[in-house]
């Protein structure tokens, strides 16, 4: 499923990928709440298509998508894709050290962990140039 919730253009293009849909649009509000465009996917094979298609500058993934793992995902986007400079936050239950490290390995820039409050979302955009 996608969904796309434009903002005035100029707004940084957000990308949401997530299977769970209560997340997905609490992800998607908290982003639009920041000023960001949001698109929104449930799934990895078509979020690829948003990402080969569009100009996105920023990506928020959950680990346990249902075809794919949001870690192959990742690995996709920046090896496949080659989009190794766009921002891509891991959002994931597990933020264990060893299952952080492995998420950083795969090209995440960033682990939120879930549930995903508003301070640590404000602080990963700061730190990530995303948020001024």
């Amino acid at each position: 499923m996608s969904y796309a919730a434009p903002l005035p253009q100029g707004a940084p293009q957000a990308l949401v990928v997530e299977d769970n849909p209560v997340m997905r649009v609490l992800l998607s509000s908290m982003l639009m709440h920041r000023g960001f465009s949001v698109t929104e996917d449930s799934r990895a094979e078509t979020a690829l298509d948003h990402l080969r298609q569009g100009n996105f500058d920023l990506v928020m993934l959950d680990i346990m998508l249902f075809q794919m793992s949001g870690i192959e995902l990742c690995h996709l986007i920046r090896e496949d894709l080659g989009l190794v400079d766009l921002p891509v936050i891991a959002c994931t239950s597990h933020a264990d050290p060893v299952s952080v490290a492995h998420m950083r390995l795969a090209g995440f820039n960033d682990i939120l962990p879930k549930p995903v409050d508003g301070e640590a979302l404000d602080k990963v955009l700061r730190e990530i140039g995303a948020l001024h």
